[in-house]
Formats: C-alpha cells, structure tokens, sequence
C-alpha cells in the first residue's frame, strides 16, 4: 500500500459515523448531545411536518445554531428530497408515541434500519436488549433482564428495573422509576418523575401522569393520576 493510499484509508476510517434525525421535536438538542457524546456527527434532520415550537419552545434554527462551535451545522432537508447515504446512522426525532407514523412512512420509502443511540453516562445491563431506534439518555440505568422494543425513548435519570418489558414507540420521561417485572405496552408514556411498583401491566397507549405512583394495573388507552394512580380519563 503507498503512503497516499494508506493516508486515504486512515481519513476514511477516522471519519465518524454522520447521524440522520427523522422529525424535529424539543427534545433534538438531547439527541444532538448524546451524538457528541458518542464521537457521532449529527448531520441532517429531516423533516416531515411544519415546524411547530409553541410559544415557550426553542425553534429548530436556534438549537442548530447553539451547536456552532462544536461542529458543523446539521443540514436541514425535507422528507421529500431525503436520499439515503453512506455511512449514516438513522434515529427518529419525535417523542410523541404518533412517531410510529413517521417510521412506518419511512419503512414504506425506504426500509431503513435504526441505530441505538446510549448516552456514555447511562448504564445499560449487558442482559438487557434493545431494540432498533432505542434512545437512553445521560444517567438512565436499564437493568438485567430489562427488553425495550424498537424506537422506545427513555430520557434523563430514568431508572428500568430487572425483567420489565417496554413495548415499541413507548416513552420514559426524566425522573421516572419503573419496578422489576412490569410489561409496558406499545405506544405508553410515563411521563416525568412517575413511579411505578413492580410486577404492572400498563396497556397499550396509556399515559401515566407526571409524579404519579401506579400501585396497580393500568388499562389501555386511558389516562391515570395521582399517588396512588387513579384513572382520570380515557384518551
């Protein structure tokens, strides 16, 4: 091998993996970070709806922008002239559990799989798994035994404990506590600083309040609140 041709391959191999984000949401600027975190290039978001921040939230622009500095903006693009790359790693932006929508038109145009995303602060169980699109934020702690279905979403000081099934498109908000034993079904969100006690089932497309503590089961697509939990509303 000559020593440009061994020069060529060694940028080729330095070059870090560019990280696609399908969807905007308020919760990018984490994804952003735990791409940094991990020596991954956060290089185009995709989007597929009109951006949307709401009065008090941060646009799209200004948490690319803050990344000036760090390293190259991301490219934004819509969904319409996306084309699949080399050597780019793929990852839902959305939170919200309609995010199964965006994945399954992105199935239809594309077949892409996803890549896991872990925050190097969090701890994961080597006898736990992942599915495809996983996100787990800084300090979240997934414990033995623990199976998390494809683009499930756990954020910030979560804790996951021993055995407990959560379904795909789930979300974990910061501060939740999930007991061992528990299956969570598809589409749920525990949302921030909930408890629940082991050996739960919570149905599929359940809300569980923030700083809500489930003692007991929750049924499908209904909406539950206080300590202890009690049904508020059918979603």
């Amino acid at each position: 091998m000559t020593g440009a041709i061994r020069a060529n391959h060694a940028v080729k191999r330095s070059t870090p993996p560019r990280l696609v984000i399908f969807g905007a949401s308020n919760i990018v600027s984490d994804l952003f970070d735990c791409a940094l975190a991990n020596g991954l290039v956060p290089a185009k978001v995709v989007v597929h709806l009109p951006e949307s921040a709401g009065a008090r939230g941060i646009s799209l622009a200004a948490r690319i922008n803050a990344l000036k500095g760090l390293c190259a903006a991301p490219q934004v693009e819509m969904l319409d002239d996306f084309q699949p790359g080399t050597a780019e790693l793929y990852l839902l932006g959305p939170t919200t559990p309609t995010r199964a929508n965006l994945a399954a038109e992105l199935e239809r145009r594309f077949g892409l799989r996803y890549h896991t995303l872990t925050h190097p602060t969090a701890y994961v169980s080597p006898l736990a798994q992942l599915g495809q699109g996983v996100f787990v934020g800084a300090n979240s702690v997934i414990g033995p035994g623990a199976v998390l279905g494809d683009h499930v979403f756990v954020n910030r000081g979560v804790t996951i404990g021993h055995d407990t099934h959560i379904g795909a498109f789930s979300r974990i908000q910061p501060g939740a506590n999930l007991g061992g034993l528990t299956r969570i079904g598809r589409g749920v969100t525990i949302a921030i600083g909930a408890t629940l006690l082991e050996r739960l089932v919570i149905g599929d497309g359940a809300f569980v309040g923030a700083g809500a503590v489930a003692t007991e089961d929750v049924p499908d697509d209904v909406l539950v609140l206080g300590i202890p939990a009690k049904f508020k509303k059918v979603l």
